[in-house]
Parts: structure tokens; sequence; C-alpha cells
């Protein structure tokens, strides 16, 4: 999966369109704090709290920026 590469770096904020358990698609940017089997903690930066979200249900993400600044 090409996505999981930006995943890897802490810090950096990921553009992505995601489906939730109960089917509705967002368009998200998210900072990414930690990342763990199948799940990715994130600063969602839209909604301005963490999140967790399923790497599975994650459709495309496309990076924004490599530094947590």
């Amino acid at each position: 999966m090409a996505l999981v590469q930006w995943f890897n770096k802490v810090g950096c904020v990921v553009a992505i369109i995601y489906i939730s358990k109960k089917g509705a698609v967002t368009k998200r940017r998210i900072r990414i704090l930690a990342v763990r089997e199948g799940h990715i903690r994130a600063f969602c930066i839209d909604s301005g709290a963490q999140r967790v979200f399923l790497t599975a249900n994650i459709l495309a993400a496309e990076l924004v920026s490599r530094d947590a600044s």
C-alpha cells in the first residue's frame, strides 16, 4: 500500500479521504502522532481534535507537509 509511506513519519501532515464505520466519506487533514498496526492516531486539523483512523478505511492520501511545525 503506497499510502503507508507517509504514515510512518510522526509529525507530518497528510490530507486523507476516509470512510467511517457508518459509511460517511470525509476529507481531512491530519498530523500523524503515532502509528500502530492497522491504526493511526492523529490530530485532525479540520476538527481540532485527536482521532484514531483505521488504515483500511483510508481511501486516498496526499502528503501536505513533512515538517511538524
